[in-house]
């Protein structure tokens, strides 16, 4: 438990760049409607090449952080795989439910302002 709650911490500052992306996925997977299957892949490889390098840009900012996490017993690879693959998950329930269901406008505008509103509530708080 207390390695999930330090693998949080560390994933809390990249979220919000990582969500973006995520949603401007699925917001170009709505704009394309029927043609959505013909970007499928290169929205693939976009989010993958985008976790490796928030990832890395994560590593470079907060290198004196991570001795941080690595003296409490956690390396940057479980650090980075734990975080790439919840993060690579969640892109997939995103990009699945928008496939399958897809989702409204309202409700697409109400979870990019809810998150964003409480990513800032709890940036300022601390």
């Amino acid at each position: 438990m207390h390695t999930l709650k330090l693998i949080t911490r560390f994933y809390g500052k990249i979220f919000l760049a990582n969500f973006l992306v995520s949603l401007s996925c699925v917001y170009l997977l709505g704009n394309y409607g029927d043609r959505a299957y013909e970007i499928i892949i290169v929205l693939f490889w976009y989010k993958v090449i985008s976790i490796v390098l928030l990832f890395y840009m994560a590593v470079y900012y907060q290198k004196q952080e991570l001795y941080y996490y690595q003296n409490l017993g956690i390396s940057k690879l479980k650090l980075g795989i734990t975080t790439s693959v919840f993060d690579f998950l969640f892109w997939l329930a995103l990009i699945l439910w928008q496939l399958l269901l897809g989702i409204p406008g309202y409700l697409f505008n109400l979870l990019l302002w809810t998150i964003l509103l409480t990513h800032l509530y709890v940036y300022i708080k601390k």
